[in-house]
């Protein structure tokens, strides 16, 4: 009994207005401490594992020296101002005498211990929370958050941005934390807290919770037969291949999508569309370009079946579907539009922003398919229309200014998405000289360009980075390729063409670029460029605070 009322008078230490506030609530607490002045008394007896508390007003309670196990004789089910009663009594009456009794007393006051948040396993945090969590914290953890951290009765990490604040207790255990967003059960406040918290004091869980989170599972069965096929239409070549090896691939396909190789089943049905266009005899059939992706696939399949790390793992079995986090804010400055088609049958428009905090280029892409009967989509029509977050502006007004979102949801790749819960203010634009722009802005064209050359397994993302230019030399249409090349000097001197493949609908647009000899007048101009192959396309153009979307603003 010595050793429980040791630990029962450690505990009571702790046991101050904040602390029974947090787990009860200020009303609570206020009724007990009146009830104490108006003078209800306690008497205490020390059992072997609790402590029998009774009040003058006949009512009994059972303190186990844990705030979460207690029990009282009135009906409640939760904790009760009798319970709080109890406590503050004890606090008032007993703890002073013995922080001023014999040196072998327990002290009047006890220091909470939070080293048990620095002390845990990520194994812990598996048990705790679902993977769906920790891959969602994982994903913000790659943003800034400003942190505060203050040690009381409890400690408590607050996230500034999000305005969420979460409690530990002293007591190792996970459950007990408490949040302020109020939620059920371990929400992902909790971890996020906690692993930035660790981060602070140099723990890094990361790569430990992603290896452990990721699935990298397949079948090795389809792979073996999906490189067995590869080999062989190389082995036979082009001349000999029967028609019927497009079905093959799209059966593998098939069993690749069944067998979790999401990349494997993109990629066989590439290999069939290639295939597809050398037996139509179609003048969009390149070998160099089929002989490429079945080297690359192939060489792909024999890494995946000899690598043992997860991670690299995960990246050459890709995904299905792209998953998307939730990002506390984002400061956005747009830089254009550009308007697309796919040869599969879908048209879109893709808008771009630098995002001033990571210096990243995010996207958010509207896209039809318009391969079926009666459907249609219109490229003014898109642009005129209201941006999803609020509704607050129009999809070109959004194109041209400088916003914040609040609760934005992006994947990895920075494609944001139209959710609901995303909340969109506009913000005055800055110039775009003034900016750091970080990587974004192309400092080496030729360094530029070599980027991405070699890489055999990531997907293919887009390559698009803005190009500062210090005058337009040449505007000129190339009959034979069918091409608008706009020739523009780099700071350095050098002469870089930029090219716009001829497209019915921007017919006029073309024209409009070819003559307008104010092209030639322009200085000083941030081009928004993507890499196609070995050459540049020019999506817009940026000065001070203007922009022009080539192909959407003229």
């Amino acid at each position: 009994m010595a050793d429980f009322k040791s630990d029962f008078q450690r505990w009571i230490g702790l046991c101050n207005e904040e602390y029974l506030i947090k787990y009860a609530n200020k009303g609570l607490y206020n009724r007990a401490c009146k009830e104490i002045e108006k003078g209800v008394t306690v008497s205490y007896e020390f059992m072997d594992d609790h402590v029998r508390c009774a009040l003058s007003d006949d009512s009994v309670c059972l303190l186990y020296g844990d705030i979460e196990r207690f029990s009282c004789s009135c009906p409640s089910d939760k904790i009760c101002k009798h319970v709080i009663l109890a406590i503050v009594a004890y606090a008032t009456q007993h703890q002073p005498a013995a922080g001023m009794g014999d040196a072998g007393d327990e002290p009047a006051v006890f220091k909470p211990d939070f080293g048990w948040l620095l002390q845990l396993h990520p194994s812990d945090f598996l048990q705790a929370f679902t993977a769906a969590q920790i891959e969602e914290v994982l994903f913000r953890l790659e943003y800034g958050e400003a942190l505060e951290v203050a040690e009381t009765s409890f400690l408590t990490v607050t996230l500034q941005l999000q305005q969420v604040e979460v409690s530990f207790d002293q007591e190792a255990d996970l459950s007990r934390a408490m949040c302020s967003c109020k939620a059920k059960g371990n929400c992902i406040h909790k971890l996020e807290c906690l692993l930035r918290y660790r981060l602070v004091h140099g723990i890094d869980d990361r790569e430990a919770l992603q290896a452990d989170i990721t699935d990298v599972s397949y079948d090795a069965e389809v792979a073996a037969e999906a490189r067995a096929l590869l080999a062989e239409v190389l082995g036979i070549g082009l001349a000999k291949l029967p028609e019927t090896v497009c079905t093959r691939f799209e059966l593998l396909a098939i069993a690749a999508h069944n067998g979790n190789l999401p990349a494997l089943e993109k990629d066989l049905r590439g290999i069939k569309g290639e295939l597809g266009l050398f037996f139509q005899r179609h003048v969009k059939f390149s070998q160099d370009v089929l002989l490429d992706r079945l080297a690359r696939v192939y060489l792909g399949l024999a890494a995946l079946e000899k690598s043992e790390r997860p991670e690299l793992k995960k990246q050459l079995l890709g995904s299905f579907k792209s998953k998307y986090h939730t990002v506390p804010h984002l400061t956005l400055y747009a830089l254009g539009a550009n308007p697309w088609e796919t040869r599969s049958g879908y048209k879109g428009v893709t808008y771009y922003f630098f995002s001033l905090a990571d210096k990243r280029i995010y996207t958010y892409t509207e896209a039809r398919p318009v391969y079926y009967e009666g459907t249609s989509f219109t490229y003014a029509t898109s642009y005129k229309s209201k941006a999803p977050w609020g509704g607050l502006v129009t999809m070109e007004e959004l194109s041209h200014s400088q916003v914040s979102l609040t609760s934005a949801k992006t994947n990895r790749e920075q494609r944001l998405s139209s959710s609901d819960e995303t909340k969109l203010v506009v913000l005055p634009r800055e110039n775009i000289e003034e900016l750091d722009l970080g990587e974004t802005l192309c400092r080496d064209l030729a360094e530029r360009m070599g980027e991405g050359a070699g890489v055999l397994f990531e997907q293919a993302t887009e390559h698009v980075f803005l190009l500062p230019t210090k005058s337009v030399l040449q505007v000129f249409y190339e009959a034979a390729t069918q091409q608008l090349i706009i020739t523009v000097e780099a700071h350095d001197g050098e002469s870089i063409p930029l090219v716009i493949p001829y497209q019915g609908e921007f017919d006029k647009t073309i024209r409009y670029l070819e003559n307008n000899k104010r092209l030639l007048e322009l200085r000083d101009v941030y081009w928004l460029v993507q890499v196609r192959g070995d050459e540049l396309y020019p999506i817009s153009m940026l000065q001070g605070k203007s922009l022009t979307s080539l192909k959407l603003d003229l």
